[in-house]
């Protein structure tokens, strides 16, 4: 039986997600995509070729009435930590946060991937790799042997993470960032793009450069819009 999909969120990564999913059912056919709960527009207008359903206030509501949701507000770097507070404040059951892997990304059949995940197309997992809850990953990113990324987790456009790397949660890994092999990455620290990173980095912090050096810290009082 197919399943019910909502995604939660607007443009940008909602709509990142949104088409993956598209691709995916191309091929696998598994959901009916309903559409999105989203407060960018008026439950009825259209975002792309899919109907805005409601506010995403409505979640626990869909949720109780059998739908499948993927959340995709918190994957805002700088504000991250305030929107994953809330977020785990809704208390979703863990199995009704839908995964989605792009058909045209290569995953290890040694990889683990958690629920709410987004990968998109052309990304690469090597073995033993896992993927925790609530993570996207974006075209031509690389997860190389025995990586970790944990829960919440961004992971961008060409990015490298290096074998037995742990990301942990909430971590933004910019465009075209490479971590080198055996570093670990501190809770909500936003790696700047086209950073090189040969150290670890303290979590709520912001680095950039080559290599990568510390410009700032993640601020954790951000009001969430």
């Amino acid at each position: 039986m197919k399943k019910r999909l909502l995604v939660i969120g607007g443009h940008g990564s909602g709509e990142v997600a949104m088409s993956v999913f598209r691709d995916y059912n191309i091929v696998k056919n598994e959901w009916i995509i309903e559409g999105f709960l989203s407060d960018v527009k008026t439950p009825g207008e259209y975002l792309g070729k899919y109907k805005i359903v409601g506010a995403t206030e409505e979640i626990l509501d869909y949720v109780n009435k059998g739908y499948y949701i993927h959340y995709a507000l918190h994957f805002h770097a700088k504000k991250k930590y305030e929107r994953v507070k809330q977020f785990k404040q809704f208390n979703i059951p863990l199995e009704a946060n839908a995964s989605v892997v792009h058909p045209k990304a290569y995953i290890n059949p040694s990889t683990k991937i958690g629920y709410g995940v987004s990968i998109s197309p052309f990304v690469y997992t090597s073995i033993s790799t896992e993927v925790g809850n609530y993570v996207h990953i974006y075209p031509h990113a690389t997860l190389s042997h025995e990586s970790v990324v944990a829960d919440f987790c961004t992971v961008a456009v060409h990015t490298v993470v290096g074998g037995r790397d742990l990301l942990e949660e909430g971590v933004h890994a910019g465009a075209n960032s490479c971590i080198r092999e055996d570093v670990k990455i501190g809770r909500y620290s936003i790696l700047g793009l086209g950073s090189t990173v040969i150290k670890d980095v303290k979590e709520f912090s912001i680095v950039a450069g080559n290599p990568a050096k510390m410009i700032g810290k993640v601020r954790q009082d951000v009001e969430c819009e």
